[in-house]
């Protein structure tokens, strides 16, 4: 004989307080599963960003073995037009010595805008600043071809600083110009990205990166921090060097120094 009953407990299904409950952390999963979405995405521009930069970084390295030489940024100086290429003044100099990334010069396949700039994961331009320290004999040792070899290594010695901090914006040649802190000295080139606020957020540490683009400035010095949203300090561009050590090494592997 079968016994039947009428208690839930016995019975299938859910009562209305049991699906209320499950309808509250679904709803709470769902809740921070969306607060976190934003989060996610901007750490997934940032790895891509950071992943794209190093493969730029290695192509000019690239290019310096091949031609011996950095290449010059893309500007609008001395009626240049920007278009991805490079802009130089003659072969030892450049129109500018910040600028954008020539990407079309050194041949990265990319995110490019109509003007021919590459593009970072937010849609900005990457900006590039090349050493302008100049040999014995008047060229921009970085820049022209066999101009390294010609000075030597001992003697040419880039002029761009990473700093850690900076307090003004102008002509600065060193960290001790900004009162920050050294970070690598005697860099040869820069790579900028703005970063999420896409350069609008004008902290003095974050101007410092492109106070030379906006400015005309003859600006050496340039910030590597660490991400912040303090008042005043607000930072979180993305930035790459090539350090003298890596570049000259490489070029000596190609045979491009001696």
């Amino acid at each position: 004989m079968k016994i039947k009953s009428n208690s839930p407990a016995l019975q299938g299904g859910f009562t209305l307080v049991e699906i209320a409950i499950v309808l509250l952390v679904v709803t709470i999963l769902l809740g921070y599963t969306v607060a976190l979405f934003p989060i996610q995405q901007e750490l997934k521009q940032y790895r891509s960003a950071n992943q794209e930069m190093e493969q730029i970084m290695a192509q000019l390295v690239a290019y310096a073995q091949i031609n011996g030489r950095l290449p010059c940024p893309d500007t609008t100086r001395g009626g240049s037009t920007v278009d991805g290429f490079e802009d130089p003044d003659g072969p030892d100099d450049c129109e500018a010595f910040f600028a954008f990334l020539p990407g079309r010069t050194l041949g990265i396949d990319g995110d490019y805008n109509a003007a021919g700039n590459l593009l970072d994961p937010w849609g900005q331009p990457y900006l590039y600043a090349v050493s302008e320290e100049t040999s014995s004999d008047g060229d921009v040792d970085l820049v022209t071809v066999n101009g390294v070899r010609n000075e030597g290594i001992a003697v040419a010695i880039p002029d761009l600083f990473i700093c850690d901090d900076s307090n003004a914006n102008g002509n600065d040649d060193d960290c001790s110009d900004v009162s920050g802190n050294d970070v690598v000295l005697n860099v040869a080139a820069v790579l900028v990205s703005t970063g999420k606020d896409r350069g609008n957020v004008n902290s003095n540490i974050q101007r410092e990166n492109t106070d030379n683009f906006h400015d005309g400035q003859d600006d050496k010095v340039y910030i590597y921090a660490p991400r912040s949203d303090r008042p005043g300090a607000e930072y979180d561009d993305v930035i790459k060097w090539l350090s003298t050590n890596v570049l000259y090494s490489k070029m000596i592997e190609a045979g491009q120094l001696p």
